[in-house]
């Protein structure tokens, strides 16, 4: 078993201390939060206390059934420990990270932060600065591949990635995508198993244009509309040939920006709702650039429980 697993183990049996020296477990265990994508959710009352210590510990049970290098296997477990740090906390530690600059509601980008930070309270004889480096840009850049294939963020968001990534991290990369997205759902990870591979080869390949069309990541973040019944391509020919210069502006804005819980938050408005929303976030955002755009506090708005299972608020959605 790994030991990230047995000192998780050891919490849930009621030994406290070991929170004393695994500091990332304190962080995952002791919050109040519930920062979790509502897609994955049939209903919020049920939902489990702490989802994302749950997560990561699905994502590390994946991890320990996988056959990988002694060497490489430590480097996804730490990868996991860490990746959904941001995500936790207690309102005194969540507002000390803010104070410090962190970006808590982008998690990849939070959680590198604070472990770097952590990493740096180390006495210099127990670091190791060149594997701390990797684990950095791996925390920075985890799950990212799967956001592209969702058509949520841009391939050169990757770059630090592929710039420190070679041909024999391709196992290593393939592993840690396994775990993230089989620790969401097995159901998913079969179904983008093959894509994943593909990405993961690129990156390890140094490949540096693989943008997405406008076109294409509409396409994919409109997956589950797709799967109730939207046919995508014709609806965006249609609202295409009357609206060419609302293309434009889109086709720029989705150049710049990484975007996230889209499908969440989206799924359950029209195709030319989505547009809309899309274009009178362009509008607002003229002239600024946004990098990274959550939809996070919408999902969490148009959500409700109605006779135990999760509904939309449809007042909230017309407002």
């Amino acid at each position: 078993m790994l030991s990230s697993l047995r000192a998780i183990a050891e919490l849930k049996s009621g030994n406290t201390l070991i929170l004393r020296e695994q500091v990332w477990l304190k962080y995952l265990s002791l919050t109040k939060e519930k920062n979790v994508n509502l897609e994955q959710v049939e209903s919020l009352e049920q939902m489990a206390q702490n989802p994302v210590l749950e997560y990561v510990e699905r994502t590390l049970q994946v991890l320990d059934g996988l056959s990988l290098p002694q060497e490489d296997k430590e480097l996804v477990e730490e990868v996991l420990m860490w990746s959904e740090t941001a995500k936790c906390g207690l309102p005194h530690q969540r507002r000390e990270w803010l104070d410090h600059g962190f970006h808590l509601a982008i998690h990849n980008i939070g959680s590198a932060q604070i472990y770097a930070s952590e990493m740096e309270k180390r006495p210099e004889a127990k670091r190791n600065r060149e594997r701390e480096k990797l684990l950095f840009v791996l925390i920075l850049t985890h799950g990212l591949a799967g956001q592209y294939i969702r058509g949520e963020v841009r391939y050169s968001s990757m770059k630090p990635l592929i710039e420190v990534a070679t041909e024999d991290m391709f196992p290593l990369l393939y592993a840690l995508n396994h775990c993230i997205v089989a620790g969401v759902s097995t159901g998913i990870w079969s179904s983008v198993q093959k894509e994943m591979e593909e990405v993961n080869r690129w990156i390890c390949d140094g490949e540096v244009s693989k943008e997405q069309t406008f076109q294409e990541r509409l396409r994919r973040l409109r997956n589950l509309a797709s799967l109730r019944g939207e046919n995508v391509d014709a609806v965006y020919e249609e609202w295409l040939s009357s609206n060419p210069d609302a293309e434009k502006l889109l086709e720029r804005f989705f150049r710049k920006t990484d975007m996230w819980y889209v499908e969440a938050s989206l799924t359950d408005f029209t195709f030319e709702e989505c547009i809309k929303i899309f274009l009178l976030i362009e509008r607002k955002t003229q002239g600024s650039p946004l990098e990274q755009l959550s939809f996070e506090p919408l999902m969490k708005e148009l959500y409700y429980d109605y006779k135990g299972r999760k509904t939309v608020n449809v007042y909230k959605k017309e407002s």
